[in-house]
């Protein structure tokens, strides 16, 4: 296939060679900061299309990998009959159905980084599609990319994306947060990893509800008070440690009479 990519982010570090890799034929790219489209072309070998109005209208799918608030924008720039994915999670494929018939969505399920490239054969994607015949073609290009290849509507994706954000982006604050508690008291970072590395091998190989730890676990007020005082200097922590610990103290009661 004939694929044409907009946007130079994250994502497009890991997608235009997982798609070159699986034997697609990538047409060119397109993005808004000149400086970072030329660099982005000359390290993945790709046609840099620095005009809006010579986005090529023959590709056979195009790619639109911007930040969420940016893909209504990117989609009023170009004109084609053929098809137009966008890859949010959190973006109703409603967006792209204003401009275009065929439309969908293909999801990575994965954080990406623009000095790391990602080994899509194993990433979920979660597709969706305005019609049948255009979920075979996007089905098609998806399974070209992964091995685990499954359709999700707007709203379970929506959900989804939420968990993630609880999963990897808030998971991967809190631990910034103990590196830098970490590092005023003059301690090493290294020497949570141990303890890092068996708390997500429990969650992913047994249950994260079940393998919950710690003090508010255990209910042991001191602790937590003591916590608290010594968050005296960081108002924000104090209130998220507070927050957290009042959830895990009452999971259980927590999600029967909080439903989302």
């Amino acid at each position: 296939m004939k694929i044409f990519v907009i946007g130079t982010g994250n994502l497009s570090h890991s997608l235009v060679p997982a798609l070159k890799n699986a034997g697609h034929t990538v047409s060119g790219v397109y993005s808004r900061t000149k400086e970072n489209l030329k660099n982005f072309a000359e390290k993945f070998n790709v046609k840099a299309v620095f005009q809006k109005d010579e986005i090529p209208s023959d590709s056979d799918i195009y790619i639109i990998c911007t930040a969420d608030s940016g893909i209504s924008d990117s989609a009023k720039i170009f004109k084609t009959e053929n098809i137009v994915l966008h890859t949010s999670g959190s973006t109703d494929i409603e967006v792209l159905k204003r401009y275009f018939k065929k439309c969908g969505v293909i999801y990575p399920v994965q954080t990406f980084t623009k000095t790391k490239t990602v080994d899509f054969s194993n990433v979920p994607l979660l597709i969706e599609s305005s019609e049948d015949k255009t979920l075979e073609k996007i089905k098609i290009l998806a399974q070209s990319l992964s091995s685990n290849v499954r359709e999700m509507n707007s709203f379970q994706r929506l959900r989804l994306h939420l968990s993630a954000v609880f999963a990897c982006n808030f998971s991967n604050n809190m631990l910034s947060v103990s590196k830098v508690l970490m590092q005023e008291c003059g301690a090493d970072f290294s020497l949570l990893k141990p303890l890092i590395k068996e708390t997500f091998e429990k969650a992913l190989n047994s249950d994260p509800i079940t393998s919950q730890s710690g003090p508010a676990k255990r209910n042991d007020t001191a602790i937590l008070n003591l916590h608290i005082k010594m968050l005296e200097n960081y108002p924000v922590l104090k209130k998220i440690y507070s927050f957290v610990s009042l959830n895990i103290k009452e999971y259980d009661t927590f999600f029967k009479t909080n439903p989302l």
